[in-house]
């Protein structure tokens, strides 16, 4: 199973300034000596359990101090940006690290809060509409990735440097319109288990079927992105996974806090606004949480049933360590080649 990582940095009460960043970089290096295939850093703005909010920033000094693993984005958000400023930050990216960097893009929000999603002036279209594929294509030509359209009035602007590419493209989603523009476009597409549970099957198949080479040789490539979260048995995995589960309930309800300790999630005394924020918003069926063996037998299920090529893991819990010893046992459960 070819496996990955995807990190959202999250915040644990107590941390000094800036501590989810140095975790990142910690993690990122613990996977690289595992063995894992790809790391990749989310972007989310406001929500106080996650700091990654500007991934193109952190992916260079993860991609410095790691040496093999590929470092990336999972993913940048196209609405939040101008398509130009994306292909030049990562074909400068690309310059520096040949290779080694990857470029997904996203379509959300990456934001529970309306005043932040006013504050990056998104137009209406922009989010699943024709405004977003007009973004991406031009983003695709900017990167030399594919031709402009002709008499486009951008045709004539170039993105430095020019003389690297841009790294390799992967359309992020988590739904069946999604991965049929993955395919129409001839990308990689990574779907989000964790955010629709019941649709990955579908929509992997849907893609595969009506993908389109953008060059000779291409072929289709799915990713499943799902929580994973490896204990030493059941009991303990679902300890490490109770501050993550908690915080979402709480995000929810519009309260954005860094994660408690395991102790203080587990003594949590749920209220009844938090019972229903976690029945209306939260549904864990995707995620794979336990001892090792749970964890082999449900990720190979959720490969089974989607047809995924790879699988892109999330695992957060506030312990650093405890982290890092979770991802140290998905290695060894998959037998990476490193653990």
């Amino acid at each position: 199973m070819l496996l990955s990582l995807l990190d959202q940095a999250p915040t644990r009460r107590g941390g000094a300034p800036g501590h989810a960043f140095r975790d990142s970089i910690a993690l990122a290096q613990t996977a690289d000596d595992l063995g894992f295939h790809r790391f990749w850093v989310a972007e989310h703005h406001a929500i106080g359990s996650v700091a990654i909010s500007a991934p193109e920033v952190l992916i260079g000094t993860l991609a410095l101090t790691t040496t093999r693993i590929r470092v990336g984005s999972g993913g940048i958000l196209l609405p939040n940006h101008r398509p130009i400023h994306v292909a030049e930050q990562f074909r400068s990216l690309e310059a520096l690290y040949p290779g080694r960097i990857d470029l997904g893009i996203g379509r959300s929000e990456g934001a529970l809060d309306e005043a932040i999603v006013r504050a990056f002036a998104r137009p209406a279209d922009n989010a699943h509409g024709a405004g977003f594929e007009d973004q991406l294509d031009e983003l695709l030509a900017f990167g030399e990735a594919r031709p402009w359209p002709a008499g486009h009035p951008l045709s004539a602007a170039r993105a430095a440097p020019t003389d690297v590419p841009l790294p390799p493209v992967t359309l992020l989603g988590s739904s069946a319109s999604s991965a049929q523009t993955a395919a129409r476009k001839g990308l990689p597409y990574a779907f989000a288990a964790h955010t629709n549970t019941q649709g990955a099957a579908g929509a992997l198949r849907a893609y595969r079927e009506a993908f389109v080479p953008a060059r000779p040789g291409d072929s289709p490539h799915a990713m499943l992105a799902v929580k994973v979260m490896v204990g030493e048995d059941d009991e303990h995995a679902a300890a490490l996974a109770a501050p993550a589960h908690l915080s979402m309930a709480q995000a929810r309800l519009g309260q954005h806090a860094a994660l408690m300790s395991v102790d203080e999630a587990l003594a949590h005394r749920w209220t009844a606004e938090e019972r229903e924020a976690e029945a209306n918003h939260i549904d864990v069926r995707s995620d794979v949480v336990g001892g090792p063996e749970t964890v082999r037998a449900g990720l190979e299920a959720a490969v089974a049933a989607s047809g995924a090529d790879e699988v892109i893991t999330i695992s957060n819990t506030p312990d650093p360590e405890d982290r890092r010893a979770a991802v140290g046992r998905l290695a060894r459960v998959f037998a990476l080649a490193a653990a």
